[in-house]
Parts: C-alpha cells; sequence; structure tokens
C-alpha cells in the first residue's frame, strides 16, 4: 500500500522480451534500502524488484501492465515518479493508494504558474462515478485532491513542491497518464451494489 507521496527517478533501459519487460531504473535515493521483492510503485504501477546494481533497479514488467498503463510509452532517460510502500509507523500523507492503476487519461490542458500549476484531465466514462470534488485520486501515482469537476473533466491544482519533485511538469496536452481511484469509492459502490441485490 502507498500514499501518493512520491520522489522521482530517471529510465536507464527498457528490455523487452516475449513475456514483458525489465525496466532499470536509476533511484539513488532509496535503492540503498531496497530489497529483492519488494514491491515499488512506478508512476503509480505496482512493480517488484527483480534485480539491484548500485542505485539501479530492475522490474519485471508484464504484458498485462504494459497494455494497461502509460509504461508501454516509456523511453530511455524520462523521468518517473516512485514511490516505497508506506510503514506501519509512517505518515499517511497523502491517501490510500494500491499501485493498481485503474485505466489511463487524456491530458487535455496545462497552465503553468508562480504559485500553482492547474491541470484538466478528462476522465474515461465508465470512471467518471468515482470522481468527487475534493475527493483523492492518484495521478502518475501523485496523491492529488480534485479542484473541480466539470462534466467528465477534472481540474487539479498542484503547488511548486509537487512540480518540483515529480514528473508533473513535463506533461503536455495529449499526454496519458496513469489514473488510481479512491478505494473507498470503489468499496462503497460495491457495497451498495450488493445491498441494491439484496433488497430487489
Amino acid at each position: 500500500m502507498f500514499t501518493g507521496i512520491v520522489t522521482d527517478g530517471l529510465i536507464v533501459s527498457i528490455l523487452p522480451d516475449e513475456q514483458g519487460w525489465e525496466l532499470v531504473l536509476a533511484a539513488p535515493k532509496f535503492a540503498h534500502i531496497v530489497k529483492i521483492g519488494d514491491s515499488v510503485a512506478i508512476d503509480g504501477a505496482c512493480l517488484s524488484v527483480i534485480k539491484i546494481n548500485g542505485d539501479h533497479l530492475s522490474f519485471y514488467v508484464s504484458t498485462e501492465s504494459i497494455d494497461k498503463t502509460i509504461i508501454k510509452y516509456y523511453k530511455e532517460g524520462a523521468k518517473v515518479n516512485i514511490e516505497l510502500p508506506m510503514q506501519p509507523n509512517g505518515y499517511l500523507g497523502g491517501h490510500y493508494v494500491l499501485g493498481h492503476v485503474d485505466t489511463t487519461a487524456n491530458i487535455v490542458n496545462v497552465i503553468p504558474g508562480e504559485k500553482a500549476w492547474f491541470f484538466t484531465i478528462a476522465i474515461p466514462n465508465d470512471f467518471i462515478k468515482y470522481v468527487v470534488y475534493k475527493g483523492s485520486v492518484a495521478i502518475n501515482g501523485i496523491s492529488l485532491t480534485i479542484n473541480k469537476v466539470i462534466e467528465n473533466n477534472i481540474e487539479l491544482c498542484i503547488i511548486p513542491v509537487t512540480i518540483e519533485k515529480t514528473n508533473m511538469s513535463l506533461l503536455k496536452v495529449n499526454d496519458l497518464v496513469n489514473i488510481e481511484f479512491d478505494i473507498l469509492a470503489k468499496y462503497t459502490e460495491q457495497l451498495l451494489n450488493k445491498r441494491e441485490v439484496k433488497d430487489v
């Protein structure tokens, strides 16, 4: 489980094969504390460490993860958001993020500013039911608050420290992002659906 409070890493190499990819990242900020088999969120997608070589961490990426996330568009040298799992004695600085990306979504507007950047993201129809004004959402693994909801679009207000520490500043109109909706919304939907069936 993650919190959506991320740091940055760099894609060193991508080694594809028939079963998936081996993704190698430079992660000097925490490579020294990671062990083989540990889960790490990369742009919000939970992956397992398969090799450690100094500051470089290698991950196996299945074909399903490639198909359902922005990983398919990765290139060597690109900046990614990285987060280690939440520790039992740690602070929950964001919200509960599982690292299970629901879908990808398009950036439709970016407005940079000195005090904040504003991003508008188009949510696919099947997932708009999980969107709540002032609710939480994970974009590329970053825990963010929904600033506005306009039909199928959400607006996010990103403060400078988040812009500096993540890959948000690199995003442009028409880029895709990984998006994971709040697990509480999904559980609520599941419970309500079961209740409706029981009442019938």
